[in-house]
């Protein structure tokens, strides 16, 4: 079973497709006060949330790719432990911006399908067995690279497929593993080397670098030139929606003729509609309680990350995507003076403690998790895990609920 692409609501289809027919502004001086303080907090959100996070991301996966290629050059022969260590954190870092953008899967992920390119499991290992014992198949991967990803299957890209040959049993694999052939029980008919997982994992890191490279250049008009570049005249990716506009500039120009956003209330609605309760709704009732509540195996095997056993970390990471939106920058604790939460308190919504609750509890619940001990593949229905389906599911009612109060500002 392949990770479902998330389905936006038809409100935020329409957002994403129809060129507002709403006024233009023609100047802040035309805006209402609660209007003013929603339109800075989304000029504080895009450039200090999402600009901020799809840039490390694409720097991360930039990383993770020169290092892979440059672990394939030198040959498994000269692999130490440290190298391979080495580039588990890069991928770990990697992996923790991209969770940590969840809360923005609106646009360019979701509208371009980078998500479930990037992003979907479980693995279909029969089918990457049988093509990694391809000698052709492997030339192909190892002159063409990313160019002949497809040739593995599209469920075997992207984070995952990289996670099966650098991790297994929540650790980083040794220097040795790959002087032998794969030894996991879907493999047993077939003869795949540890070269050959080196030549896979690094074309698959190079497409993995080039839709974020994608991601960073459809939000964010100030991104590297290089990158935009590549990604235009190279992969012949879209960068810009049919008005000519970046998604971070779209949303930036909310009332605005051209603007997919009629209002300074539709866009801070949407961001916290299709963003952060989106995500709420999957972290709660997909990735975690497919395998809590399981009832088939297909459900019991639907388990993010499970060769690093990193889905807590992962889960967590999700919950951290809506406090930055809340808040209005990465790697925020606090609100800042111009966020979307200052902008709730400042102009009177009565909900608000109950979404700080709300939110506190949910982090805490998957802190819960982390500190338990025991990875999620190991115990998917543990207590703890339980325990942040309901406090996830409550954030997201409070987010739906403050959403529905910005409408009506």
């Amino acid at each position: 079973m392949k990770k479902t692409t998330k389905v936006l609501s038809i409100v935020v289809i329409a957002a994403l497709s129809l060129v507002s027919c709403g006024k233009d502004n023609g100047g802040d001086d035309e805006l209402s006060a609660a209007e003013l303080s929603l339109k800075a907090a989304v000029e504080e959100y895009v450039p200090g949330v999402i600009y901020s996070i799809y840039g490390n991301l694409a720097d991360a996966s930039s990383n993770l790719y020169d290092q892979l290629l440059n672990l394939k050059k030198a040959g498994t022969a000269s692999l130490t432990d440290a190298q391979i260590e080495n580039v588990c954190k890069t991928f770990l870092d990697a992996r923790a911006y991209w969770e940590k953008s969840e809360a923005f899967l609106f646009g360019a992920a979701t509208v371009y399908g980078i998500d479930p390119h990037i992003d979907s499991w479980p693995l279909d290992k029969d089918k990457l067995a049988k093509e990694l014992s391809n000698s052709v198949v492997i030339a192909d991967l190892d002159e063409e690279g990313a160019a002949a990803c497809d040739e593995v299957g599209k469920a075997n890209l992207g984070f995952h497929g990289i996670e099966f040959i650098l991790f297994r049993n929540g650790a980083p694999r040794k220097a040795a593993d790959f002087l032998a052939n794969e030894t996991d029980e879907a493999f047993a008919s077939y003869t795949v080397s540890g070269e050959t997982e080196l030549i896979f994992a690094t074309a698959v890191a190079e497409d993995l670098r080039n839709y974020c490279w994608e991601l960073q250049a459809a939000w964010d008009p100030s991104c590297p030139s290089s990158r935009r570049e590549y990604v235009e005249d190279e992969l012949e990716l879209n960068t810009v929606m049919s008005s000519g506009l970046t998604f971070g500039e779209n949303l930036l120009a909310a009332g605005e003729a051209g603007s997919t956003y009629s209002t300074w209330q539709r866009a801070v609605s949407d961001i916290l509609t299709a963003g952060c309760s989106d995500i709420c709704a999957e972290v709660a009732n997909s990735k975690i309680a497919s395998a809590f509540y399981h009832k088939t195996e297909e459900d019991a095997d639907y388990i993010e990350s499970p060769y690093s056993k990193k889905s807590y970390q992962d889960f967590y990471d999700n919950i951290q995507s809506i406090v930055y939106s809340l808040y209005g920058k990465a790697g925020a604790t606090s609100p800042s003076s111009r966020s979307i939460y200052n902008v709730l308190q400042k102009h009177g919504y009565n909900g608000l403690s109950n979404l700080k609750t709300a939110l506190d509890a949910a982090v805490a619940s998957l802190q819960a998790c982390l500190d338990s001990g025991k990875a999620f593949v190991d115990d998917p229905s543990a207590e703890c895990a339980g325990n942040a389906i309901e406090a996830i599911n409550d954030l997201d009612d409070e987010i739906n609920k403050a959403a529905n109060w910005v409408s009506l500002l």
